[in-house]
Formats: structure tokens, sequence, C-alpha cells
């Protein structure tokens, strides 16, 4: 498990993204049931809603336990489509907070988290153990992992 320390940003967080959509098959965002969602972000929700794959009512996901509530967890398939949709929404990993956007973006590669974010509190950690998906991750001009 590598912890980025720093916050991806621009063509780092872009690059990031490109490694994550090139070996992952899905990833996940959240819509907390205590925060609202203002206009931009409800009209983002329809834009995507073709994508999304499954909601799930949960009361956790990678990096986040919640007490006595519960959120909407949006899964969806890596593809191509999706990776610009999201480039052309976000500059950075921790920009995915409510009420902007959905927030805590992570991804799974067959079943298995891969990369996990909580936004609110700029936490980052990469999953994999992979020292070939470790190396392309180290390899983004601007990450710094642990």
């Amino acid at each position: 498990m590598k912890e980025l320390l720093e916050e991806p940003k621009g063509t780092t967080y872009k690059d990031l993204l490109e490694v994550a959509f090139s070996t992952c098959d899905e990833f996940l965002l959240v819509k907390r049931d205590q925060l609202d969602l203002n206009k931009n972000a409800k009209q983002w929700i329809e834009e995507i809603k073709p994508h999304i794959k499954e909601i799930r009512r949960q009361d956790a996901w990678p990096g986040t336990t919640l007490l006595g509530h519960y959120a909407d967890v949006y899964y969806f398939n890596c593809n191509q489509e999706l990776k610009e949709v999201l480039i052309r929404k976000t500059e950075r990993l921790y920009q995915w907070l409510q009420p902007e956007l959905l927030e805590d973006i992570c991804f799974y590669k067959n079943g298995k988290e891969w990369l996990a974010t909580v936004a609110h509190e700029q936490i980052g950690v990469i999953m994999t153990e992979d020292e070939n998906e470790i190396e392309k991750i180290r390899g983004i001009k601007g990450i710094k992992m642990s």
C-alpha cells in the first residue's frame, strides 16, 4: 500500500487517471445522504446517468465507514468515454466533494481496491502490490508516494 503524499493536480492528475483507467475495470463515486448536491452536481449526474452500472445503499466504501446513516454509492465500468468526462469535470484528485460533485472516487481491479480516496481529508492510497503498476504510477511526473 502506497500513500499519495501530495494531491495529484493538472497533468499529474490526468496521467494518474490514464493509469487507473488502463489498469482497473470499475470505479465508484459516493453521494452522502446528509449533504445536498447543488444544481451543477445534479446536472452532471444526469449527464453520466447512462454510464451508471449500479447504485447501492451502503454505510461503507474504501476509506470510509459511516455511523448510523447511509450513502448512495454509484458504480461505473472504466471506459474511455467516462475517463474523458472525468478529465473535463475535474482538475485534481480531491476535487470529488459534495455539494459540487459526488465524493471519494475509488478504483477497483478485478473486484479489489486499487485506488481509494477520502477527498475531504485529502487522503489517497494506492492499494496495488503489482510492481509494474507501482512503477507506472511512480513514472508519472509530479506523483509523490510513500
